[in-house]
């Protein structure tokens, strides 16, 4: 602890300095009350001992020393209001001459008083610090809770962890479980973009000795470190000093790792650190699987079961998108309905496990001559829609003709030595040419594919445009 004595007779403060140098204190001894009053405002003292000439700069004490135990030393015949002094926050009045002994307990008695406000400070700044940390943490998990998509929860990480550890850069890793690779999904700090999609074995690195054995790991050092891999560092041209990876766990599996590098400040990691940081690790990992477990069934309720295809709620659900985007109020959409010709004479004559085959490889053929960015449907029974965003009449039936043609042209087989053939028929429909919305649109392609039914089958009908 740092104290300060001040006498302006040198004869005397030396004697001051005797008395009170084996009481354990790293004492500064001046003659001058500017050279007190500088030293103040540069350097925390925990005890001030001072010639009662020090009393007429009281005010610059009390400003400078705030909370900072004073003892006076006076003369026993001097002029001073001691109950004023004391009570404006004096810690003690010592008369010369004094006895030592009584005048090292007055010191010993001040310092126990500092220690034990100072210890109270730190317990308080430690609760402080703990709220925050809390308050920070509850808000963080609040917003990854308020979304089912692992892109905006790692966007909301991104922005919330440096709220909680303090550190140059971070970066969540996902497993691939395939290739046993960890890939960087996510990346905040100097590194940027150029992690981004960038993999890592497992084991490899530190990233990779976390994913193989699930366990978080704090590196103070890296270069005394043989686990670190510099090669992420030469990519990026970042220089990592410290790092400190908290695996993924779901249900004991590990799903990636999360991980900050080099704390601002320059001080390693810590416990603590560990801590908050495996906390809030668990809730990041909690949210990846809610959006994932979300994303599943959201795409299970956007498909077909047997095909494969998009069904006809997603249909229904992209064409409404489409046509009340306001960007797309100037576009076209066109749209193939098709339907297999005579399809009930391959139940009766092969039975259903192969009407369900031929539906699936009807589907199968769609798919290998559409665009990339058309849509798929199988929309009911034997019956399919194909979507052409931004795709006028004359080029949609161009696409229908080249779906009737991939259907007829190669047989199906109904078991080993039993191949048979079917054809389909289509009607095109285009928006706005033909429609005004979903249902309107739906249902001219409809109707021009049963006037292709009643007409002979096995062709394309287009619908006839009542709108100039």
């Amino acid at each position: 602890m740092n104290a300060l004595l001040y006498d302006s007779d040198r004869m005397r403060l030396a004697t001051l300095a005797r008395d009170v140098h084996d009481l354990g204190l790293k004492w500064i001894s001046l003659t001058s009350l500017d050279d007190v009053q500088k030293e103040l405002k540069k350097k925390q003292f925990d005890l001030l001992v001072l010639d009662g000439s020090a009393i007429k700069i009281m005010s610059q004490l009390k400003k400078f020393g705030a909370g900072v135990p004073i003892i006076f030393i006076v003369e026993k015949d001097s002029h001073i209001d001691y109950e004023k002094i004391i009570f404006e926050g004096v810690e003690g009045i010592v008369l010369r001459p004094y006895k030592i002994d009584t005048f090292k307990k007055i010191i010993e008695k001040a310092i126990t008083k500092r220690s034990e406000i100072l210890s109270n400070l730190k317990i308080v700044a430690s609760l402080k610090q703990k709220v925050q940390e809390l308050q920070t943490l509850n808000e963080v998990v609040q917003a990854i809770n308020s979304s089912l998509q692992p892109k905006e929860i790692l966007r909301i990480i991104m922005e919330k962890t440096a709220d909680l550890i303090k550190a140059e850069g971070w970066s969540v890793l996902l497993l691939d479980y395939e290739k046993r690779e960890l890939i960087f999904e996510a990346v905040a700090g100097e590194a940027g973009l150029k992690l981004l999609g960038m993999r890592l074995k497992i084991g490899q690195g530190v990233a990779g000795w976390v994913a193989r054995y699930g366990q978080s790991l704090i590196v103070p050092d890296v270069t005394k470190d043989p686990r670190f891999y510099s090669g992420v560092d030469k990519q990026t041209k970042f220089t990592t000093k410290s790092i400190l990876c908290v695996p993924m766990k779901s249900r004991d599996k590990i799903i990636g790792v999360v991980e900050v590098v080099n704390k601002i400040g320059g001080e390693p990691f810590t416990q603590a650190d560990l801590e908050i940081f495996e906390n809030l690790v668990a809730h990041i990992t909690i949210a990846l699987e809610n959006a994932n477990v979300y994303r599943k069934m959201e795409e299970a309720s956007q498909h077909d079961d047997l095909t494969g295809l998009y069904n006809s709620r997603y249909c229904n659900q992209f064409l409404d998108n489409f046509l009340m985007d306001r960007k797309n109020a100037r576009g076209i959409i066109s749209l193939i309905f098709l339907d297999i010709d005579f399809f009930k004479l391959v139940d009766d004559n092969f039975g259903h496990l192969v009407g369900s085959e031929t539906l699936r490889m009807v589907g199968a053929r769609l798919k290998r001559v559409v665009r990339d960015g058309d849509i798929v449907v199988r929309y009911g029974g034997d019956e399919y829609i194909v979507v052409l965003p931004n795709t006028d009449k004359k080029t949609a039936t161009v696409i229908a003709e080249r779906i009737r043609r991939e259907i007829s042209k190669e047989p199906f087989y109904a078991f080993a030595n039993k191949r048979f053939n079917i054809t389909v028929t289509l009607g095109v429909a285009s928006y706005p040419q033909d429609a005004t919305n979903r249902d309107d649109l739906i249902g001219k392609a409809d109707k021009s594919m049963y006037e292709g039914k009643l007409s002979g089958r096995d062709k394309v009908v287009v619908a006839k445009s009542t709108r100039s």
